[in-house]
Order: structure tokens, then C-alpha cells, then sequence
């Protein structure tokens, strides 16, 4: 087969002019003239620059096919429905092999001319739009990709015209508000709550007002498929202007859950502020280094200045200089174990005193300090050298005996508000719970200090009560010590005038202190015999006097505390209050016994509870 090219058709023997050839190097289409069976009769030049062929090479190649092999048929078709009909133009995309082998999109517009003088055949024009369908393809894809994320996401995503009405919402609808896309055709504003109604206005108004521009969020009531409503946090943002979007995006999730779970820390937490505003004893919180970050309105009460003047350091020009060095002091050496309980004097040098009580409650929120109550204990001061000088006894016992039940009143109702809080913050309300177990026993000692020789006194066998009492104590102390109980021969029948849970209350007192006095696995042995002791030794009358010993290897009492612990408010117990031996002791003495103390430093202590023998 012969090919002539355009450039020869026009030139003849005198070769291809300049500007023919510069136009073919630049052309970005090429054009094909076939006979009625396909075979090529005519190539332009610019078929080089568009695909790298020759035209006689074109020719060749179409010859043996250049078309893909998957377009082929479809292309065959289409040119054999051309070929039938004259003057008939048709545009096709196919893809097409290059002079260098790789494949190409070409777009090729065929006309039939077939019998038109000049012409006679097909005529194809023809570019290259690789580049275009790729970038189609590349977009549609990109286009799916995100349809598909958007259509399974949780959230509603709704397409809305300048109207309102919804043109497009993702299928997350049904899960979300239980509903499909055919009952949304009255638009977004029938499923907003009438008393939401104006705010969805206004946030979508503001959208239209700054395009491009996201709103909210805002919390919408939308009525749910089943009649209820969902809380709805929506953003919309106005892409009118977008080519490819052309409408007001919606974005909507729901957060009924969350904000009732807000709604619920947030009551849960007023109760608690509430609860600690209103406490009968100052709470502090502090941070790490012993500064105060919160007090609570009684402590600003008690030095008559504002809340904020006390944070920070600020608290430190209230009270006595010395006592803020040492206080200082014993929290930077504090390990955070057990309870720092101190106390400081006023800065005015008048004699006010407070009692500061920390701990370090465990938060899981991971954050460190230590909160606490500040107590003036300035009265309480005042009733002890009372109590110690022996002047008023019954008039101070009245007046602790009754502080102790007010107290526990008190405690009661905390104990109540404490259940209402249920898990608003449980960290906070273990910790507060804990100090309200604390304020129990103290008040239960106050109680036993103020009247103990208003308890029913019977005569009881020691040895069966201690018995009774073994396993129970065993419970008490084995985690910690050994405990063992011996009694002597014939102790055990020995009978004494006692109120009986009184003296349960004392020995388990005792136990108690020698538990938290040994190391672990300590040794306390429980021993019971008889003594007899004279005039001068006898706490009361001479004679046999039932001997309990309560015996322990742990820590040891320093000499000169030895009569100190049975005062009130003294102890060598980092969590201690003070109260537990000097009740116990003025229990015993009530009966006509004695309770006392020897002790060794780094090798034990023996508490011995002497009581006179009963008649039987």
C-alpha cells in the first residue's frame, strides 16, 4: 500500500515547506483518512509529535493493530455504524499503543466522507488526552474514596440548598435519628425541636452570611424515627461557591449520651462543692510542695480574710513564723504514707491554735498534693488543761459528751450526702469517707472519755470474755503480727465488776497499738494472770487484782512519753488522734483498776490492764 502525506500532496518535488513543518511539530492532533475497510490512505505529518510515529509507520502499525486489545471491538463497532451512513460524525476514547511502546488515550472524532469528491473515505481527527483521563479517572476515584468514608461515618453529613431543603444525606440517617432520606423531603426544620428552632436559624443564616466559613457548634434537639429526641452537635459551613460541592454542608453527630453524662458530673459535682463549702472544719487541697491551691469557706471564716488570700504561700502570714518553718519542714520530709498531722499557732501571738491534718489521696487523674482539714482546736485546748488539772470534771465531761453526739449527728448527715454522690468523683469521696470512719472512732472515744462510769457494770470472767474476743482480734492483726493469748492457771475463772463492751473496747484498743507498733509479721501476746499488790503499788484497795498484758516487740515509747500517751491528744501515731488511751485508761479507773505502760525503745511495749478480783 502506498501512503502519500500531506506534506507531499501539497509540495510535490520541491520538499515540505518550512512552515508546514514547523505547524506538524507543534499540532497536538493528527488526522487519518481510511478507506471503507479501515486501511490507511493518507497520515498528517503532526501523527509524530502526537504519537512518535512516521506517517508510513502509522500506516504500518494500524495495519497490525494499535488499538487496545479491550477498546478493539467497541472501536469496530462504532466505525462500521460511520461506514454506513454518510455524513455521519462520531467521537470515541480508546486507548491506542505508541511509537515507544506505551498506551495512550486518544480521542477521535470519525466522519464519514466516503464518495465526497477529494476526500472519499473516513476521515479521523485525532489527539492525545492521556493526561485528561487520568486526571478524570484520578478524581473519580478520589470522589468514591470520599463518598465511601462519608457514607459510613458515624456522623450526618447533609447537603442543603439555599432553601434549607436537603438535596443529599449520607446513610448514617437511619442508624443516627432513625430515619430514611424519603422522609426528609419537608427539609432539616421539621426535625428541630420548636424551642431549638430559632438557634438553627440563626447558625445557618450566619453560614450563608461568610462562606467558606465553619459555624457552631451548637447543640439542636432532633426528633429521632421513634418520637424521642437526640441531642445534635452541628456545624455547618456554606460551599455554595465550591464548583464541586454547590450547597450548605451540615455536619451532625449525636451527643445525647455525652451531654447527659455532663449533665449528671456536673449535679454530681455541686453536691460535692457544696458539701465541702459547707463543712463544719476547714478543707485545703495543696500541690506537690505544700502551697495552697483551694480552701474551702470556713478556713477564710476562721482568719476573717478572702479565700484568695490564702492560696499560694499566702497562708503563711496567717499563723506563727516558727511554726510555718517546721510545718514546711515535716512536708517536704513527708513520704506521703499515712496522715501528716501538726499543728500552728496564730501569727499575732494570742493563743489560737489549728490542728492541720494532710493526706495524700490516690487520684486517677494521676495528680500529686495532698488535701486536708484545718481544724481550730483552740477550745479543745482549753478543756484539756482543764481535764489535766482535774478542775470541773463533771462540767467538761458534760460538755465533751455532748460535742461527741453532736458530732456524731453531724457525721450522719455527711454519710447521707456522701451516698447521694454515688461515683461523681470517687477518689475524692474514698478519701472523704475515710476521714468520716476516722471522725467516728474519735467521736465513739469522746463518748467513752466524757461517761465511762455511766456503763452497766456486771461481773464477767475474763478469761471466757478474752476467749470471745481471740477471734476477732485475729482478724484485726493478721495481715500485720502473730497474735497469741495465754492464760495462767486459774486466771482464766478469775471474775471482775466491769461494764463487758467496755472492756472489750479497751483490749482491742491495746491490740490495735501494738499492731500498728511491730513490723510486719510481729509478735503481741495477750497474757492473763493475777497479782497481788499492797498499799502503795494497788491502784485502789490492796490486794489480788486481775493482771492483762498486752505485750508487743515492735518500736518501743521514748521514756518521757511513757505517761504522756495516756493524755488526751497526745500519740506517736503518725495517724493517731489521741484519744484511745486516755479514754481506755479513765474506763479502767472507773472500775477501780488502773491501766499501765513499760516500754523499751527498738524492743517493745507491755500495756497492763489491772482490775480488782470480784466476789462471786
Amino acid at each position: 500500500m502506498r501512503v502519500v502525506t500531506g506534506a507531499q500532496a501539497r509540495v510535490g518535488a520541491r520538499g515540505p515547506d518550512p512552515l508546514d513543518r514547523a505547524l506538524a511539530d507543534q499540532a497536538s492532533e493528527f488526522h487519518v483518512v481510511c478507506d471503507a475497510s479501515g486501511a490507511v490512505r493518507w497520515v498528517s505529518d503532526a501523527v509524530a509529535t502526537v504519537l512518535g510515529y512516521q506517517p508510513d509507520e502509522y500506516a504500518h502499525a494500524a495495519a497490525g493493530g494499535l488499538v487496545h486489545p479491550d477498546d478493539a471491538d467497541r472501536v469496530a463497532d462504532a466505525l462500521a455504524a460511520v461506514g454506513e451512513a454518510p455524513g455521519l460524525r462520531r467521537r470515541l476514547q480508546y486507548r491506542v499503543r505508541a511509537a515507544d511502546g506505551t498506551i495512550r488515550w486518544v480521542e477521535a472524532t470519525v466522519t464519514n466522507r466516503l464518495g465526497q469528491a477529494g476526500v472519499d473515505g473516513l476521515v479521523h481527527t485525532m489527539r492525545d488526552v492521556t493526561t485528561r483521563v487520568m486526571h478524570k479517572r484520578r478524581l473519580l476515584e478520589r470522589e468514591r474514596h470520599l463518598r465511601t468514608i462519608v457514607s459510613s461515618a458515624a456522623d450526618v453529613v447533609a447537603l442543603l440548598d439555599d432553601a434549607g431543603r436537603i438535596e443529599y444525606v449520607t446513610p448514617s440517617i437511619a442508624p443516627v435519628l432513625g430515619r430514611s432520606r424519603r422522609s426528609l423531603d419537608g427539609g432539616w426544620r421539621d426535625l428541630v425541636h420548636p424551642d431549638d428552632a430559632l438557634l438553627a436559624v440563626d447558625v445557618f443564616e450566619a453560614a450563608l452570611d461568610s462562606p467558606g466559613q465553619t459555624h457552631g457548634p451548637v447543640d439542636l434537639r432532633m426528633r429521632h424515627g421513634d418520637g424521642g429526641w437526640r441531642i445534635m452537635e452541628v456545624f455547618v459551613t456554606d460551599f455554595r461557591a465550591d464548583p464541586v460541592v454547590r450547597g450548605i454542608v451540615v455536619n451532625a453527630r449525636d451527643v445525647t449520651a455525652r451531654r447527659r453524662v455532663e449533665r449528671e458530673r456536673q449535679a454530681n459535682q455541686t453536691l460535692f462543692n457544696t458539701l465541702v463549702e459547707m463543712a463544719p472544719v476547714g478543707i485545703v487541697l495543696t500541690d506537690d510542695e505544700g502551697a495552697w491551691t483551694y480552701v474551702n469557706a470556713r478556713v477564710a471564716a476562721d482568719h476573717e480574710v478572702e479565700p484568695e488570700t490564702l492560696l499560694g504561700w499566702g497562708w503563711c502570714r496567717c499563723f506563727d513564723p516558727d511554726d510555718v518553718e517546721r510545718v514546711r519542714a515535716e512536708f517536704v520530709a513527708w513520704n506521703g504514707e499515712g496522715r501528716l498531722v501538726t499543728e500552728l499557732g496564730a501569727a499575732d501571738g494570742t493563743e489560737r491554735r489549728w490542728r492541720l491534718t494532710l493526706s495524700r489521696p490516690r487520684l486517677a487523674t494521676g495528680e500529686r498534693g495532698a488535701v486536708g482539714t484545718l481544724e481550730d482546736v483552740t477550745t479543745r485546748r482549753g478543756l484539756d488543761e482543764m481535764l489535766l488539772g482535774g478542775a470541773a470534771m463533771g462540767s467538761v465531761a458534760g460538755v465533751v459528751g455532748s460535742a461527741a453526739h453532736d458530732l456524731q449527728n453531724l457525721l450522719a448527715s455527711i454519710v447521707f450526702q456522701l451516698d447521694l454522690l454515688g461515683d461523681a468523683d470517687a477518689d475524692r469521696v474514698r478519701a472523704v469517707e475515710e476521714a468520716v470512719d476516722r471522725a467516728h472512732a474519735i467521736a465513739d472515744d469522746l463518748m467513752s472519755l466524757s461517761r465511762p462510769d455511766k456503763r452497766a457494770a456486771q461481773v464477767v470472767p475474763v478469761g471466757a470474755l478474752l476467749v470471745d474476743l481471740t477471734d476477732m482480734l485475729a482478724v484485726l492483726v493478721e495481715h500485720r503480727a502473730d497474735l497469741t493469748l495465754e492464760i495462767a492457771e486459774g486466771a482464766g475463772a478469775s471474775l471482775v465488776r466491769v461494764d463487758r463492751s467496755g472492756l472489750e473496747r479497751v483490749v482491742t484498743n491495746l491490740v490495735v497499738n501494738a499492731r500498728d507498733a511491730v513490723d510486719p509479721r510481729g509478735s503481741i501476746e495477750v497474757r492473763v494472770g493475777t497479782v497481788d499488790l499492797d498499799e502503795g503499788s494497788a491502784p485502789g484497795r490492796p490486794g489480788r487484782y486481775v493482771a492483762i498484758e498486752v505485750v508487743d516487740d515492735g518500736c518501743g515509747i521514748a521514756p518521757d512519753m511513757i505517761e504522756a500517751v495516756f493524755e488526751p491528744y497526745v500519740t506517736t501515731k503518725k495517724d493517731g488522734n489521741g484519744i484511745g488511751l486516755a479514754a481506755s485508761r479513765r474506763m479502767v479507773r472507773s472500775w477501780g483498776g488502773d491501766l499501765r505502760a513499760r516500754s523499751t525503745l527498738g524492743e517493745g511495749t507491755t500495756m497492763t490492764v489491772l482490775l480488782p478480783l470480784a466476789q462471786s
